[in-house]
């Protein structure tokens, strides 16, 4: 059985849409007119990495992991504002506008579970789904994968790029496997930064047909449109499109000359102000 010709892209965004739900193991999973299994696993890390494995008891041949985005602004509370925003999402987007190398702790930890859960699971072929801080963890998870015989296909849907942060050895093992994975990407959802052309990326390019709508709702497959059969509809990388990547670039371009000097976007002199600030109050409050 092979899960690339039983679901549609539709069900494909459906079951993407299940890491956000409140699952709980043994739980059926059912897409569509298919039940893909049970929650067997809920992995949550202590810096916040989240995702779900599903598959058949008790020796499942096909396994989904489905790693969890970000709770949201409203949904969340104060520790997954804390882990999942100020230290994964807003590092990530800072790297991107600066183009300095940083990898968070979630991303590392999706790498080190990937692993784990491939040799957990070696009977078995894989299917991976994450959307948001999700396909951020999956990419670098993927990058790091040594089992990538296991993995029948990933689907990545409105991630940042992470391939720019990847170090020589990580875009070469990533371009390994390109054919299996499948990255969706809105153009006009502000959080898919860094797509610059469709060699330079995690996977094949998969751009959505969509219109501008409030960003929320763009985000959270809101530009998604299917036929009948359940095929997303997809667009050719246009003029339109094109415009978007040169405003892009721009943006990059002033925020990187900016950042040596920006409080707001240099790490350094962040920490060193928010070190100075703490000083501050302790004196005062010491009366000293």
């Amino acid at each position: 059985m092979d899960l690339r010709k039983q679901l549609t892209d539709r069900d494909w965004v459906a079951l993407a849409k299940q890491e956000y739900q409140p699952l709980e193991v043994g739980q059926d999973i059912v897409i569509g007119h298919h039940c893909l299994g049970q929650v067997l696993q809920h992995y949550y890390a202590a810096d916040g990495m989240q995702l779900f494995v599903v598959g058949q008891n008790p020796h499942p041949k096909q396994v989904v992991i489905l790693f969890k985005g970000s709770s949201g602004l409203r949904k969340g509370n104060l520790t997954t504002f804390d882990q999942e925003w100020l230290t994964t999402n807003l590092p990530i987007l800072e790297a991107m506008l600066i183009q300095k190398r940083t990898i968070p702790s979630q991303l590392k930890t999706a790498a080190r579970t990937l692993n784990q859960l491939c040799h957990q699971y070696q009977d078995a072929k894989l299917y991976l789904v994450g959307h948001s801080l999700g396909a951020i963890n999956l990419q670098f998870a993927l990058a790091h994968c040594r089992f990538i015989g296991q993995i029948r296909a990933a689907y990545l849907y409105e991630g940042t790029n992470l391939y720019p942060l990847l170090s020589r050895k990580e875009k070469h093992h990533v371009r390994k496997f390109r054919h299996k994975v499948n990255n969706y990407v809105d153009i006009y959802d502000p959080v898919t930064l860094g797509y610059v052309n469709c060699h330079d990326l995690i996977g094949k390019l998969r751009l959505v047909a969509s219109s501008p709508m409030p960003p929320i709702h763009q985000h959270m497959w809101g530009g998604y449109h299917f036929d009948i059969n359940g095929k997303v509809q997809l667009r050719q990388p246009d003029q339109e499109v094109k415009a978007v990547v040169r405003h892009q670039q721009e943006l990059i371009k002033i925020t990187r000359s900016l950042g040596q000097r920006s409080p707001l976007l240099n790490p350094t002199l962040r920490v060193s102000n928010l070190k100075q600030s703490s000083l501050t109050k302790n004196k005062r409050f010491s009366g000293k």
